[in-house]
């Protein structure tokens, strides 16, 4: 639980600076003070470079955290008129320490380098550990913060910056800062309502959501347009016209068909992907093209071996069928002739799954009516 308003009401004193020799870990200390909840920093060497770099983040990313160095210790422990806690492996644990800091005080928290003076530990209302093994002062200071204001820091908005970071699974978002207010959470996908059946911008959105890869995103867009060209080119030339095939379910089908790779890229991307479609409510139909999509498909007894659930992966419908065919030939971005597919199940020793897709090549192609090689 947390225990008062982060960034108000703490400062961090850093001892020990050594500006030849310091210029990185104490950069990181003072970022670290700022990202996690204090207000300002104090360094006991004087440090012109070091002030410059920490006022240029704070302008740029925002919020009111200051920086002076050049401070005596004495002079700054002894004014401040609040808590004093001194972060040292020797102190009593964390978790105690936080329960047992006054409600409604300042705090002045002090990270020192190596040889910190004895009377530091004097002057301290609280030496404190984070855990009693040697590491790095910025995870020390880091994981106090975090322990103190509850994990409600990673949530506080930084106004008045010139750019905010939009929290992405991959990728960099660098936006415009606008006026500081704007939400960090990053969307949740499975506390929206997704249609049954979503469109084509529905479906990148939902992808886009879930962290998917460029590479994929590149692979299922290829796999849709190869999907949708044989659908196209059935009704034109084909038997499409006397199919019943739902264009909709079809189109959402060869999208959605790898939503699995977005959490991992082994072959339990199906069961994964599959599992995924029904936590967001997504039609029954598109579950199974997801389930039944691997290649012409995998028997229970090849599942278990695979270290999937043990069951069968066989497309049935022939929206089913189509999704995994269009995935077939395609291989990451770029189409590609059954023979140069098969060639790839044949090198691998998959005997058996080149018959499998050879047969579906040739029962797609009989009943589309059309020449699905063509399209690669």
């Amino acid at each position: 639980m947390s225990r008062k308003e982060p960034w108000t009401h703490v400062e961090v004193l850093r001892l020990g600076h050594r500006p030849e020799r310091d210029k990185r870990i104490t950069t990181h200390v003072a970022l670290a003070a700022r990202a996690f909840g204090a207000g300002s920093i104090h360094v006991d060497r004087k440090d012109p470079s070091l002030e410059r770099t920490i006022r240029s983040v704070t302008e740029r990313f925002g919020g009111s955290f200051s920086i002076e160095t050049g401070v005596s210790r004495r002079s700054v422990m002894g004014r401040f008129d609040g808590t004093i806690v001194h972060l040292t492996m020797y102190g009593i644990p964390v978790d105690r320490a936080v329960r047992e800091l006054p409600e409604g005080e300042k705090i002045l928290v002090v990270v020192g380098a190596e040889k910190v003076p004895a009377d530091v530990y004097d002057l301290a209302h609280f030496n404190v550990s984070v855990a009693n093994q040697p590491h790095s002062e910025v995870s020390a200071l880091a994981i106090f913060l975090d322990r103190l204001f509850g994990g409600r820091e990673l949530e506080r908005s930084f106004p008045g910056g010139e750019v905010r970071i939009a929290p992405a699974s991959h990728g960099k978002a660098v936006l415009p800062a606008g006026d500081g207010n704007g939400s960090m959470e990053i969307e949740d996908p499975f506390s929206m309502e997704w249609p049954p059946v979503p469109s084509e911008k529905e479906c990148m959105t939902l992808l886009h959501m879930l962290g998917t890869s460029t590479p994929v995103m590149t692979h299922v867009r290829e796999v849709h347009r190869m999907g949708m060209d044989m659908y196209s080119r059935s009704m034109e030339f084909g038997s499409g016209r006397d199919l019943d095939i739902d264009a909709e379910l079809l189109s959402a089908g060869l999208l959605l068909h790898d939503i699995g790779r977005s959490r991992t890229h082994s072959i339990r991307h199906v069961a994964i992907g599959a599992e995924l479609a029904r936590r967001l409510h997504l039609d029954d139909r598109i579950v199974s093209i997801i389930h039944n999509h691997p290649g012409a498909g995998i028997l229970a007894s090849e599942a278990a071996e695979l270290g999937l659930p043990e069951e069968d992966y066989i497309p049935v419908s022939l929206e089913e069928r189509i999704v995994s065919h269009a995935d077939n030939l395609v291989g990451e971005s770029r189409r590609r002739p059954l023979e140069r597919a098969l060639e790839r199940l044949r090198s691998k020793g998959a005997l058996a799954a080149v018959e499998r897709m050879k047969r579906l090549h040739e029962e797609l192609e009989d009943i589309l009516g059309i020449d699905i090689d063509a399209l690669t």
